[in-house]
Parts: structure tokens; C-alpha cells; sequence
């Protein structure tokens, strides 16, 4: 016969197992969340243009904690050359491309801060070819452009979580003249924030200013937060579904997505232009 006080020693002992496999849990969470949103801090700079011989100068300031740099990666033409540059200024070297390459730099950058390149005029592009209007509304996205040289294509590309990008490619007009360009939008709630980009068929690649639209139709909401085998959205829309670890699930477009087969633990959906979380059962 079992004493009360072996009931109450196991009793104890499945307190603490718990106890310690929630905290464990717990902190987990914790650890993932505050990397999570570190990771989510930046947004990017980005600039085109020709190697003319010349090297370009970063100005790097402190970032909003006054303790780390502001930027955080750096690109030339799509290849990472250098990561957390921990000095003010810093030096980009182009010497390795031909005299009127294409150049592409992009540096992300943490969050209330920018960095500035010191001597842009070093790239400046010396083509003709310039985007005239850009411009976003409900029904469409318009841009025109001149100096254009044939064969070259247009990529409309739209920020979403934190990064640019595509949506539509068409192939341009090839005329030196005037062109007119007219696209669908692709419009989530709230600030719509897109570009164009051109690239001619020598290669140089030019970019449009940043234009916006603001759009006022009711968010995409989604249920339950608690999954058992799907998930509902209040409309058809483009989703993604990501692991803790920042592995992609799945991605499509619909008003269900189906997560049967989906493994207990802590996912992120990404929808409507911003970042959810839920709980798989």
C-alpha cells in the first residue's frame, strides 16, 4: 500500500518536471522572439550607377542605441562584401570591375538610422535614360521614361516584409522617345511602398524614386491562433508560413491553407505585408 508520503514525494516530483519543461519552453521563446526582433530591425539602402575608376566612401553613423554602427551588410552587384562594419566610414572597392560596369550597392542598415555614401557622383551614370513619372493609384501602376535602348526590361518590384520584392516583369518599349507603361497593382492594406527597375540589355541597371499608395480596405485577419489542421483568412491573399527557426513551410495564395501535417510547435505567417504569430497543436 502506497503511503501519503510517497504520494506526496511524486506528487513533487511531477510538479517540478513540469515547472521545468514550461520554463524551459518559456525561455526558448523568449530567445527566439528577442533575436526575432532584432533580425526584423533593418530596412535597406540601395544606389546604381557606373564604375568610373573611382572607389566609393560610406559614412556609417551609430545606430538608435548609440552603441552599435547603423549598417549591417553590404552588396556590390547582389554579392555580400561585408558584414557589420564596425568603424564611421568605411570604403566600397569597385577596382575589381571594368570601367562602365554596372553598379549595384545595397546596404542594410538597422532600423532610425541611414547610412550616407560620401561621393556618389563617382558612380553617377552617365546614360541617357531616365524614368519621367512614376505614380501608384487604385487601379494601376503608370511610369513612363525616355532615352530608353532596346531590349531592355522593366521589374515592378513591391516592399513587403522587409525586403523588395518582384512582382511583375515586362519587356520595354525600346524607343528613345517617350514611353508609357501601365501595370496592376498589387496593393495590401495600409502603405503600398514600390519601385521600378530597368535593366538594359548592355547590363546597366537603373532605379526609380520610391513612390506610394495608401490603401484603405481592411486587413487581411486569419483564425484560429490555436491550429489544428488549417488556417482561414478574412480574404483570398498571397501568405507565407515559417518555421521558429526561419525555414519556409509553405507559401500560396488563398483563404485556407492547410497544415494538417504540420509538426506541434511555434510558426510565423506572413501576410498582408506584415508578420503573425500561431501555435500548431
Amino acid at each position: 500500500m502506497v503511503s501519503n508520503r510517497e504520494i506526496n514525494i511524486f506528487a513533487g516530483k511531477f510538479l517540478l518536471i513540469n515547472i521545468y519543461s514550461n520554463l524551459k519552453y518559456s525561455i526558448f521563446l523568449l530567445v527566439f522572439i528577442v533575436s526575432l526582433t532584432a533580425r526584423s530591425q533593418n530596412t535597406e539602402y540601395t544606389m546604381t550607377g557606373e564604375y568610373q575608376g573611382k572607389n566609393v566612401y560610406v559614412q556609417n553613423p551609430l545606430s538608435r542605441d548609440k552603441i552599435n554602427f547603423c549598417a549591417s551588410e553590404v552588396y556590390l552587384n547582389e554579392q555580400l562584401i561585408n558584414t557589420s562594419p564596425k568603424t564611421s566610414a568605411f570604403e566600397i572597392d569597385l577596382s575589381n570591375l571594368a570601367v562602365g560596369a554596372s553598379v549595384f550597392i545595397k546596404i542594410v542598415h538597422k532600423e532610425g538610422c541611414v547610412p550616407k555614401i560620401i561621393n556618389p557622383q563617382v558612380i553617377r551614370s552617365k546614360s541617357k535614360f531616365q524614368f519621367l513619372i512614376v505614380n501608384a493609384d487604385a487601379q494601376s501602376i503608370s511610369w513612363s521614361t525616355m532615352g530608353e535602348l532596346p531590349f531592355g526590361k522593366f521589374f515592378l518590384e513591391q516592399y513587403r516584409n522587409k525586403a523588395w520584392v518582384n512582382i511583375s516583369t515586362i519587356s520595354g518599349k525600346g524607343s528613345f522617345e517617350s514611353n508609357q507603361y501601365s501595370l496592376p497593382p498589387a496593393h495590401h492594406s495600409g502603405d503600398n511602398k514600390y519601385r521600378l527597375k530597368h535593366v538594359q540589355n548592355d547590363g546597366k541597371i537603373f532605379f526609380s524614386p520610391v513612390f506610394n499608395y495608401f490603401s484603405d480596405v481592411d486587413p487581411v485577419s486569419f483564425f484560429p491562433t490555436m491550429v489544428v489542421d488549417k488556417i482561414t483568412l478574412s480574404r483570398e491573399s498571397e501568405y507565407k508560413v515559417v518555421d521558429s527557426f526561419g525555414n519556409q513551410i509553405t507559401q500560396g495564395k488563398g483563404k485556407e491553407i492547410d497544415l494538417q501535417r504540420l509538426k506541434a510547435g511555434l510558426y510565423f505567417l506572413y501576410v498582408d505585408n506584415r508578420e503573425e504569430r500561431f501555435v500548431k497543436k
